[in-house]
C-alpha cells in the first residue's frame, strides 16, 4: 500500500515510516450492542460477565477464539463520553475476539453450536442487531499478547 509521506522528524525512530506498523497477528473482530431497555445495567453486565461468556467459552466451536474480552461501557462513562463534545458510540457493550483468520472467525460464527447456545442467551440481555468492525491492531504503546505472538510496543518508561 502506498500513500504520501509528509515530512516529519520523528521523537520515537520506532515510530518512522520505515518501521512500519506494529500490526498484531491476529484479525481483531469487535462486536458492538446495546442492552435491553427492560432490564437494568447490572443485570446486563452481570449476566453478559457470568453466564454469557460461560456458555461462549464452553462452547466447541470456541476453540479458534485466540482472545475474547468485553468493554463495559457503563452510564457513567458514557456521560463522560458525551461531555467531550464530541460523538461517541452509544452502545452498552463491546465484545472483542481475536482469530488467527477470517476462516477461523467464519467456522465460529457460522457453526450450529455458536448459534444454539449463545443465540437464545441474547435474548436474555441483549437488543439486536449488532454492528461489527473487523480489523488488526497497531500495538504503538505497551504489551502484546505473548500467548498470540504479538510484538511489544513503545514502553511507557521510554517515553
Amino acid at each position: 500500500m502506498t500513500f504520501n509521506k509528509i515530512e516529519h522528524n520523528f521523537t520515537y525512530h520506532e515510530l518512522d515510516y520505515a518501521h512500519g506498523p506494529n500490526y498484531q497477528p491476529c484479525i481483531k473482530v469487535s462486536v458492538f450492542f446495546k442492552k435491553k431497555a427492560d432490564i437494568n445495567y447490572e443485570t446486563f453486565f452481570g449476566h453478559w460477565a457470568s453466564v454469557h461468556a460461560d456458555l461462549a467459552v464452553a462452547c466447541k466451536a470456541f476453540a479458534p477464539i485466540q482472545r475474547y474480552v468485553q468493554h463495559h461501557q457503563t452510564p457513567e462513562m458514557k456521560e463522560r463520553a458525551k461531555s467531550l463534545g464530541e460523538q461517541f458510540l452509544d452502545y452498552d457493550g463491546c465484545a472483542q475476539l481475536w482469530v488467527n483468520s477470517w476462516e477461523d472467525w467464519m467456522s465460529f460464527y457460522n457453526s450450529k453450536e455458536y448459534a444454539a447456545a449463545l443465540g437464545p442467551d441474547c435474548d436474555n440481555f441483549m437488543s439486536l442487531p449488532m454492528t461489527y468492525m473487523v480489523g488488526y491492531e497497531n500495538l504503538v504503546v505497551g504489551d502484546a499478547s505473548a500467548a498470540i505472538g504479538g510484538k511489544d510496543g513503545l514502553r511507557k518508561k521510554d517515553l
